[in-house]
């Protein structure tokens, strides 16, 4: 579970949402727009109601973050560390 969502899921979801379908969305909407989407299918596979806005707000900002570097590697390294952070502090809540 730990390696999934740690090393695992940043790729894939870096990949598929902000790579991929962001760039297919900008091809008929402007940026924001696609944005958005992207960000509100990235919350809805989730399946969190309670963080739903959070997602989408997460989602948000990878896709600013890839848009201002140009660089996937940017939004996958801060989703690595977004998941690392929030799995380390479940561990210590308990």
């Amino acid at each position: 579970m730990y390696i999934y969502a740690v090393l695992f899921s940043p790729v894939v979801e870096e990949l598929l949402f902000r790579k991929f379908l962001l760039i297919k969305i900008e091809k008929h909407l402007n940026w924001w727009a696609a944005a958005s989407i992207s960000s509100i299918i990235f919350a809805l596979l989730h399946f969190n109601s309670i963080g739903f806005i959070g997602y989408i707000f997460i989602g948000l900002v990878w896709c600013y973050y890839y848009r201002k570097s140009d660089n996937i590697l940017v939004p996958i390294f801060s989703h690595f560390i977004f998941n690392y952070l929030a799995i380390l502090s479940q561990s210590i809540k308990g």
